[in-house]
């Protein structure tokens, strides 16, 4: 028996994973809850990931919304639930998916990643049978991508931190373009995407994000995209 956790950000995700895994008899759904606002509700979400804790699941479901909010507010948290659930393999579910966010977060055992607009029965039990496995489940157009990021990886090393106060502090140095293109590259676009959202060329986009790095003095897309999350949290919060 399959023991599985799901961790989402609205009702309707959790009510279309319950309805595609209910009548599977190999998998028993040990713990769901919904999170909408991860700094209102960090008790309850934190009371929940100490259940999963005792219960020990084989698989986890996880947003990737979710876990962005929670790494953009507090990495060491992640990382802390990170080892306590060491030997749970957990699925992303998210609108899309960058590789180096892919490869991130397949260092903290994501072991499948799962577009939420492709929620069929049918593929998302495949893929819950597969990681519950010890297997890796990617898209198919994740494949190649995650491939090569994999293989750039090997010549660089970097370890993926929370925003810091100071970085906060530079966003006020960014302007209203490289905002709303810091705010796309949080979506998990690509450079080509970005410019064909916004009409620009692609290599205008990249010097965007190249000069977005310089200011706030981050590394990579991933750190990117959680500062840019961390700074809505301060506007909203």
């Amino acid at each position: 028996m399959i023991k599985l956790a799901m961790m989402c950000t609205d009702e309707a995700s959790e009510a279309r994973l319950q309805n595609c895994l209910r009548s599977e008899t190999d998998i028993s759904v040990i713990g769901s809850i919904v999170i909408q606002n991860i700094i209102q509700e960090s008790e309850r979400g934190l009371a929940f990931m100490n259940k999963m804790v005792k219960l020990s699941p084989d698989v986890a479901i996880l947003d990737q919304d979710l876990l962005r909010e929670t790494a953009a507010l507090s990495m060491p948290v992640v990382i802390e639930y990170m080892q306590k659930l060491s030997f749970t393999r957990t699925i992303i579910i998210g609108e899309r998916f960058h590789e180096q966010d892919v490869v991130a977060m397949m260092k903290g055992n994501a072991r499948g990643f799962f577009l939420v607009d492709h929620l069929d029965p049918e593929i998302i039990v495949k893929c819950v049978r597969v990681v519950a496995r010890g297997e890796i489940w990617l898209s198919g157009d994740l494949v190649g991508r995650v491939c090569d990021e994999l293989i750039r990886e090997c010549g660089r090393k970097s370890i993926v931190k929370s925003p810091t106060n100071d970085q906060l502090d530079k966003m006020k140095a960014i302007s209203r373009r490289e905002k709303e293109i810091l705010a796309l590259v949080s979506e998990s676009m690509t450079n080509e995407e970005i410019a064909q959202k916004l009409f620009l060329s692609a290599k205008t986009v990249k010097t965007h994000v190249r000069n977005i790095f310089e200011k706030t003095n981050i590394r990579n897309r991933t750190e990117a995209a959680l500062l840019y999350t961390r700074y809505r949290q301060e506007a909203v919060n």
